[in-house]
């Protein structure tokens, strides 16, 4: 993860920022006390001039590749680009779609997209969004999009394919606040187990979702009138919201719909190969997607409610306050936040306990650190395991308003790790075998569990894999 991370907004972008800021959270019924600063009070006056902007700029290129040679063919993938591409339209996205790209017109693709992000206004409130449907592969630890017409085993593969890093991911800004999104649906057809693309974290101001997590296959029928597994629970998820919803409550409601649908499904080798969806988040702030409902006259028990919920802080607390909600609300607009807080709170309960971290409820309790710290603090404690990375880091450089205090870094980390963060794994097990501590016992084995491959340089030689 880069130190850039970590640090405070340009100046430039803290006004607005902050005014986005207290709008979301005045509409969720969260008072934020303005003492002590030079702001003033929030005032109606500036809710409405937030709702009268005009809607965000977002737009999308969806790259379908289905024909392969030795019978590796995706045949869900144009059906994927067509139920994808109605799904972000609904949801106010300008869609391009391209279906069996070879290597130049993929480039080109690319290089539109590249430049279409870098005319949309940089107001924080931009979102570029690029989907990939096709094989892919890893090779010493990199990852490749592979166009349509190449084999995973042809010899030049590599020199064919699209670097996933270096030129998918480069042509989003990378800058906070702002938000890139690339969703890589890497899929096959037959039921090998050869692997999938190496685990990675996102850059600043980026969302990189994957079908399946790294070392597993990602499954698809052999069937052109279904969506692939992962496709057809994204397209699901995004027509199933109709309020404001974080475009990462989306990713993780996906992540539990497919586990839910794999792991009951008929066949058992889909039950056997069932594949866990995996997310990585770069510092974004916050995006939404749905619509929006504002007038604070049109709040109800229901609303109230939801606000209660989301303003806990402690993941007991979470807990017990989402499973209360969706008790005595089982069929409200707000369901999928609060079930993707509930799985986040469980995840974090389960870190929490491992003997590996040693955090205390002490370490949340704080005053201080800005608001980019606040808002990881709230993401790392519903089970954001690159929140938690970055506050490690926060602690580590003593950034963001945060002493520093290379022990509660450690801690972090390992909370990170245990959250399923593959590279703090690999990370805690260096520097712990550094010290002789017995821990890196523990983490290095945990770090190629969860499919992490350290590039060829750091490792020695390593076989080239395919998925």
């Amino acid at each position: 993860m880069s130190d850039s991370q970590s640090r405070p907004p340009h100046p430039s972008h803290n006004a607005s920022l902050r005014r986005d800021f207290l709008v979301r959270m005045w509409q969720a019924g969260i008072v934020i006390s303005t003492a002590g600063t030079n702001s003033r009070p929030l005032l109606a006056a500036d809710i409405v001039d937030s709702r009268k902007r005009a809607p965000a700029q977002k737009i999308a290129l969806l790259v379908c590749c289905g024909s392969y040679p030795s019978g590796d063919s995706i045949l869900p993938a144009r059906k994927n680009g067509r139920d994808l591409e109605a799904a972000l339209r609904r949801h106010g996205f300008e869609v391009e779609v391209e279906n069996d790209l070879d290597l130049h017109r993929f480039t080109a693709a690319i290089e539109r997209f590249r430049k279409h992000m870098a005319m949309l206004p940089n107001d924080g409130r931009s979102i570029g969004l690029v989907y990939f449907c096709g094989h892919g592969m890893q090779i010493d630890g990199r990852n490749y999009l592979l166009p349509a017409g190449i084999a995973t085993n042809d010899p030049k593969a590599r020199e064919l394919s699209i670097n996933l890093q270096e030129k998918l991911i480069a042509a989003f800004p990378q800058r906070y606040p702002g938000l890139g999104v690339a969703v890589i649906d890497a899929c096959r057809t037959t039921n090998d187990t050869a692997g999938a693309f190496n685990y990675s974290t996102a850059p600043e101001g980026c969302i990189v979702a994957f079908s399946a997590s790294a070392g597993q296959v990602a499954l698809s029928p052999a069937d052109p009138d279904k969506n692939s597994f992962y496709t057809q629970e994204l397209v699901g998820a995004l027509n199933d919201v109709d309020e404001e919803t974080p475009i990462t409550d989306i990713f993780e409601l996906t992540r539990l719909r497919v586990e839910k649908t794999m792991t009951n499904h008929p066949a058992a080798i889909v039950r056997q190969l069932a594949q866990r969806p995996h997310m990585t988040t770069g510092q974004a702030g916050v995006f939404m997607l749905g619509r929006t409902r504002v007038l604070a006259a049109s709040r109800n028990a229901e609303d109230d409610a939801y606000a209660k919920q989301a303003a806990a802080l402690l993941p007991g607390d979470v807990k017990k306050s989402a499973e209360g909600f969706l008790k005595a609300y089982p069929n409200s607009r707000y369901n999928a936040q609060v079930r993707v807080a509930l799985a986040g709170a469980d995840d974090a309960l389960q870190a929490l306990s491992s003997p590996f971290v040693r955090l205390s409820v002490s370490a949340f309790q704080t005053t201080k650190g800005d608001e980019l710290f606040m808002t990881d603090l709230r993401k790392a404690l519903r089970g954001d395991k690159d929140a938690a990375e970055r506050i490690s880091l926060m602690y580590r450089n003593g950034h963001n308003g945060i002493s520093q205090n290379l022990q509660r870094g450690e801690q972090w980390l390992r909370y990170s790790a245990l959250l399923g963060n593959a590279i703090a794994c690999y990370e805690l097990y260096r520097s712990l075998a550094e010290k002789g501590d017995p821990d890196a016992e523990f983490f290095g084995p945990e770090a190629v569990r969860l499919g992490y491959r350290p590039p060829k340089g750091l490792c020695g030689a390593r076989k080239s894999e395919s998925c």
